[in-house]
């Protein structure tokens, strides 16, 4: 009886230790999600500068997926996420369907 209470006893120690490193894992994970989500809206505000960079006289600012890409140092797929979660939150209007042709422009 007494070696199963013994027994028991250091099962319920390992699973509390256990239960430590899942919650500081967790505050690492959070930690690590919430510095992305920070580097994702620091991107997304640097292509909402571009649009206020001096342009032709008369012209409407218009940038590509390509000019994000180059301008911000980024994969063009990422530069393609940010700029559609910026249209999606209204900020900016996509013109053109497909391809190189297309461009984005201030909502």
């Amino acid at each position: 009886m007494r070696n199963d209470k013994i027994e028991s006893d250091r099962e319920a120690e390992a699973l509390a230790g256990e239960n430590d490193e899942y919650m500081e894992m967790s505050r690492g994970l959070a930690e690590y999600q919430q510095k992305l989500q920070e580097k994702k809206n620091q991107a997304k505000e640097k292509i909402m500068e571009l649009f206020t960079l001096p342009q032709t006289q008369g012209a409407q600012a218009r940038i590509s997926n390509k000019d994000v890409s180059e301008k911000l140092g980024i994969p063009r797929t990422s530069a393609f996420r940010y700029l559609d979660e910026l249209e999606k939150a209204g900020k900016l209007k996509q013109v053109g369907k497909t391809g190189v042709s297309v461009v984005y422009v201030l909502a």
